[in-house]
């Protein structure tokens, strides 16, 4: 009986136990239900959230993998995590701003791309980096020529101001050497004022005194003319004597220098009864006439020019060679014809006095200058030039007459009236020489004259003429 009791209580506490444990299974399994169900709920609910992040079709797409994997790597970083940082690295690094969208990404790429015919955007990047490096290159290159153009203009500044100061430098001391000549200048021109009214004192003086004398003078006008006769007659019988002494210009014989005794038509060549013994050389030139009657001169007291010239181009002992030079049509040279140089003697050296301007250039204007080339001309023969008329002169051979201009006024510079004075000596000396010459019964040749009595012109002339 006792062992039932134990074991019923046993069994008693079993099944009480057992339905204890029954009830709390129930309640363990109502209460895990309820949380199973919430928990389908709430995994339902979090499928529903990722198909909006990810498709289950694309968790096995390569390119998302990647990109699962590069988030994993960034950190651990979740993918949508991983895409969220990505897309405002990109959005800062093209736009600036990390906040624009992807669509506004793109939508300002395609802008910027169709601008370009559609290049892409890294490409147009690349190639505006490139363009951005060139320029600065550029830029560059012109910032360093910008420097190199103003270390020059600093330089050139100073060259043109160091100029500068030279010059002003330079045109202080002009305008103190100006000045100099102002007061020297107004000095010469009250000097000249002062010789002026001296002039004019002077000359009242001379007139009143010239007034006073012209009854004594009238008285001697007479005597002076009685002495004038004898003057006059002692001065033609000197001109006589002087005549004789000179051994040109008087009688034509006296200008013939040789004869022609023969000639060769062929060759245009004559002979000559002069030579080395009658001192003639080789370029010696002279005038042919048909006797010496025919060296006469004009009414105009030119001598004619000859019916021919000719050159000597071989000279023997007593004889020589010429060729004709230039020969007047119908009046020939034939055996007979006589010679003449107004420079050549065999037996003297003629002395001459050359002066006046001369057109030995064919200008057609006569130049004091020319006078060189009459005298280089008489050297050339053996002829002697002399600056003055002495008692041995042969010739004085006188150019145009130099042209004096109107006397300068007292405000002229002084280069002007020093030229007038110039001018004024050389008329003097030209009207004093052919009035010496005149009175000496000296030759006196114009310049056609001696081309005439020579035969020949001057090399610069005949250079002109050509």
């Amino acid at each position: 009986m006792a062992s039932r009791t134990s074991t019923s209580v046993g069994v008693g506490v079993a099944l009480t136990l057992l339905g204890l444990a029954a009830l709390g299974l129930f309640i363990t399994s109502a209460v895990l239900y309820g949380k199973f169900n919430q928990s389908q709920r709430e995994l339902n609910e979090a499928k529903v959230g990722i198909r909006d992040f990810i498709r289950d079709g694309e968790r096995q797409q390569d390119d998302i993998r990647q990109l699962v994997e590069a988030a994993k790597k960034a950190q651990g970083q979740s993918l949508v995590a991983y895409l969220v940082k990505s897309n405002k690295e990109i959005a800062s690094a093209v736009t600036g701003n990390s906040n624009d969208t992807v669509d506004r990404l793109l939508e300002q790429m395609r802008a910027e791309s169709s601008k370009s015919n559609n290049t892409p955007l890294l490409r147009l990047s690349q190639e505006r980096a490139s363009k951005v490096e060139e320029l600065s290159t550029k830029l560059e290159q012109v910032e360093a020529a910008r420097l190199a153009a103003q270390t020059d203009l600093k330089n050139e500044q100073e060259r043109v101001a160091g100029i500068m100061q030279r010059h002003e430098e330079t045109l202080a001391a002009l305008n103190k050497e100006v000045g100099t000549y102002k007061d020297e200048l107004s000095k010469y021109r009250s000097g000249i004022e002062n010789v002026r009214d001296q002039a004019e004192k002077q000359f009242e003086s001379q007139m009143a005194s010239a007034k006073a004398r012209e009854t004594e003078l009238s008285g001697r006008v007479s005597d002076l003319q009685q002495k004038s006769l004898i003057l006059e007659d002692q001065l033609a019988r000197l001109r006589g004597e002087r005549s004789k002494t000179t051994a040109r210009g008087t009688s034509e014989d006296a200008l013939v220098d040789g004869t022609i005794i023969g000639v060769d038509t062929t060759q245009r060549q004559v002979f000559l009864n002069v030579g080395r013994t009658q001192k003639a050389v080789i370029g010696m030139s002279f005038a042919v006439y048909n006797d010496a009657n025919s060296i006469k001169t004009d009414e105009d007291g030119n001598y004619k020019p000859g019916k021919a010239t000719i050159e000597i181009i071989n000279v023997g002992q007593d004889s020589s060679t010429a060729r004709i030079v230039s020969e007047t049509k119908g009046n020939p040279i034939v055996t007979g014809d006589v010679i003449a140089n107004a420079v050549f003697d065999p037996m003297k050296i003629y002395k001459f006095v050359i002066y006046g301007n001369f057109d030995t250039k064919g200008t057609g204007i006569p130049t004091a200058s020319g006078r060189t080339d009459i005298a280089a001309m008489v050297t050339s023969w053996g002829g002697e030039v002399l600056d003055d008329l002495e008692g041995d002169v042969d010739f004085l051979v006188l150019g145009e007459r130099p042209v004096l201009p109107p006397r300068p006024g007292v405000d002229q510079p002084i280069e002007v009236v020093q030229e007038y004075v110039r001018l004024e000596r050389a008329v003097n000396k030209y009207n004093e020489l052919l009035k010496q010459a005149t009175a000496m019964g000296l030759p006196v040749l114009n310049e056609n004259r001696f081309y005439t009595l020579t035969g020949q012109t001057p090399v610069s002339r005949k250079t002109v003429m050509r």
